[in-house]
């Protein structure tokens, strides 16, 4: 990579990661060429402080929070051109809610999520790897607003990276599969909320020139609720979805194809496009969705990296939508339906940094079609030995 070329892509927290942070296995290099075994390892870690100005989804009377996070990110790299690599992210938080009228003494919050990854490059033009994950969200007793319900999931991936031969030495193409689990638990509102996934997915990303990257996807994931009857046009009251054990359990499939063009340079910009389908076989509940991204990054003298993220969602129900509470999905901590980020972050040594972040977000409530507004303010300080 041109040392002109900006940090890597930080994009809100939440987010998957893509095939660009496994190119560096793929593409060749003069390690590679070499017959002795070489060990690298990269770590850093990150605390931040937070305030939530709504999270408990309130239009009127919201409940604020503070919260406390440390995230801990690794890499060890080892083999003959570095051709395995295990990867270790952490990162865990301590949530404090306080504002919400009338003598009540809130609970807490604790957060914690893990990632491990491992991925082996075979050989210059094929790269085989996987992921495992475990998030858990508890409360310090038994109060908890609906919307925060504590949960664990796990969740796992095995993918393929593949070096396509390229038309021009400056055009290289690179493709990623693969196929991806999880399953949700829910404390108190499994029955509603609760469910299980299966998908698969494909990317291919074509550079054009050194700066230049332009990607398409798609992916498939089929989400079963077990807990969830399906909603029938000619129910009266859709909540009869909860009390019919013998209706068919509702199940989603999501199709969603996507586009995302990436220009780096001294101002570096991504763009991207993302088309979903919904086929739910409960009624009201299928959708189409068109989303737009738009991401800046600019590194400035003394050591001073801007950064803009910015994505709008429309969304159309190709049925009436059924006035239902927990006819939507719950938030895990992830939901980025319309997203506004500015983050500036300054070098104070080699080895540290200190970042301050805004995020203005208008996310999908637990009642379907119904958004919510919320801000978070964030400080924080990077660690890179």
């Amino acid at each position: 990579m041109n040392s002109h070329r900006p940090m890597p892509w930080v994009r809100a927290p939440g987010s998957v990661p893509t095939i660009f942070a496994l190119i560096l296995l793929l593409a060749p290099s003069v390690a590679g060429a070499q017959t002795t075994t070489t060990w690298g390892y990269d770590h850093d870690f990150r605390l931040t402080y937070e305030f939530d100005d709504n999270v408990n989804e309130q239009l009127i009377d919201p409940v604020r929070a503070q919260v406390a996070r440390v995230a801990y990110s690794g890499d060890l790299r080892w083999g003959a051109g570095a051709e395995q690599r295990l990867s270790l992210s952490y990162q865990g938080g301590f949530k404090r809610h306080f504002g919400l009228t009338g003598d009540v003494d809130l609970a807490n919050q604790f957060v914690n999520e893990g990632t491990v990854g491992y991925v082996r490059r075979m050989n210059e033009s094929l790269a085989l790897g996987g992921t495992l994950g475990l998030k858990n969200r508890s409360w310090t007793d038994d109060f908890f607003f609906i919307n925060e319900d504590g949960f664990t999931r796990f969740n796992g991936s095995v993918n393929a990276l593949v070096n396509l031969e390229p038309v021009t030495p400056d055009q290289a193409a690179r493709m990623e599969i693969g196929g991806r689990w999880s399953t949700i638990e829910f404390k108190n509102l499994d029955q509603t909320f609760g469910n299980d996934l299966w998908g698969a997915y494909a990317t291919l990303a074509k550079e054009f020139g050194e700066d230049v990257t332009a990607t398409v996807s798609y992916s498939f994931d089929q989400v079963r609720y077990p807990g969830r009857g399906v909603i029938r046009s000619d129910d009266a009251d859709p909540a009869n979805a909860f009390r019919g054990p013998t209706r068919p359990r509702q199940e989603d499939h999501l199709h969603e194809l996507g586009a995302e063009l990436t220009w780096l340079g001294d101002v570096s910009i991504q763009a991207d496009y993302n088309f979903r389908y919904n086929d739910s076989n409960s009624f009201g509940l299928s959708y189409l969705s068109h989303s737009f991204g738009l991401q800046v990054l600019r590194r400035f003298p003394w050591g001073l990296l801007a950064q803009f993220y910015g994505q709008v969602e429309l969304r159309a129900f190709s049925e009436p939508v059924p006035n239902l509470t927990g006819a939507g999905s719950l938030d895990t901590g992830e939901a980025e339906n319309n997203v506004l980020l500015l983050r500036l972050v300054k070098d104070v040594t080699p080895t540290y940094s200190v970042e301050v972040r805004y995020g203005r977000y208008r996310n999908e409530s637990i009642t379907l079609n119904d958004f919510y507004t919320k801000n978070i303010y964030a400080v924080g300080v990077n660690y890179r030995p």
